[in-house]
């Protein structure tokens, strides 16, 4: 690593070091680098049994099927139009439909969307809310992915999840062994590097703190996923989340107009993206070696 990135990444974690949940409880939390992997983790970590509360609100969209201001109701249809994308994606990577897992499903969306192109599809997803109304449009699901079988699926995806879950070593590694050989996984995550992340600082909304457990950069990924025998294939933006996450970023701080600000931002953050490859948030796709 650079000098100079390191001195990035460093005095990025030492400006950032008290994060607000601007969401729920109001409380704060630190934020701690693994200089190897560029991963900062949130800390105090919630112990397992006490994070279902920082989820507990209607307001909570990943979990609900409809919203009821209008960021909530831009959220929902940007989210319609993102179905459409990753099918499209998806449907590139393979010739014909396979078997695939979302981790972290939520009312199961993606999941119809995939299974309508002809797909087998399970979902993994915690909160029993948002399952019960997967469950109403005839999705499966399980408990956790270290309960499927060894190389059972072509394809696993974490949209925005990856961050969520309480043990990556462990996840990755089931996600490792549930993956046929030459098997897709794709990872949607917030980019702590990004323009976006750089000019809100303290009062970027994709910390989420402590809802999300850990922030990924660009390189951090492959950090982790490369030893477990994964080769990345291809980095993707995500355009419309620099929108919403700097609308957000916006409203925590109390600004008078928003939605304007928030789309001039957002739309800042997209041309630094193009011209550095750096973008708000990112999707990473790799594929599972042969060997």
């Amino acid at each position: 690593m650079f000098l100079a990135e390191r001195k990035i990444i460093m005095s990025m974690a030492n400006l950032k070091h008290k994060i607000k949940d601007h969401f729920l409880s109001k409380e704060i939390f630190s934020l701690e680098l693994d200089r190897k992997t560029e991963i900062l983790r949130t800390r105090p970590k919630p112990t397992l049994a006490n994070l279902p509360k920082y989820y507990d609100s209607k307001k909570y969209l990943s979990h609900q099927k409809r919203g009821e201001t209008l960021l909530s109701k831009i959220y929902f249809i940007v989210k319609k139009r993102m179905l459409f994308f990753k099918t499209r994606m998806i449907a590139k990577l393979f010739y014909n439909p396979g078997k695939a897992l979302d981790v972290g499903s939520g009312t199961g969306d993606f999941l119809l969307a995939l299974k309508n192109k002809g797909w087998d599809v399970v979902g993994v997803e915690p909160a029993e809310l948002a399952k019960k109304e997967a469950s109403k449009l005839g999705l499966r699901h399980i408990k956790a992915i270290k309960n499927c079988e060894s190389q059972d699926f072509d394809l696993v995806t974490f949209w925005h999840s990856l961050e969520h879950v309480y043990d990556l070593k462990e996840t990755l590694a089931s996600t490792a062994a549930t993956l046929k050989k030459r098997g897709h996984l794709i990872i949607a995550c917030p980019n702590y590097k990004s323009w976006d992340a750089k000019y809100y600082k303290n009062n970027w909304a994709a910390w989420d703190v402590p809802r999300h457990l850990r922030h990924f950069s660009p390189k951090s990924l492959s950090a982790v996923l490369e030893p477990m025998g994964f080769e990345q294939t291809k980095v993707r933006p995500l355009l419309l989340d620099s929108f919403y996450i700097s609308i957000l970023s916006e409203k925590i701080k109390g600004s008078a107009a928003p939605f304007l600000k928030g789309f001039v931002f957002g739309m800042i953050s997209n041309l630094s993206g193009l011209f550095y490859n750096n973008y708000s948030s990112q999707i990473y796709i790799f594929r599972k070696k042969s060997n």
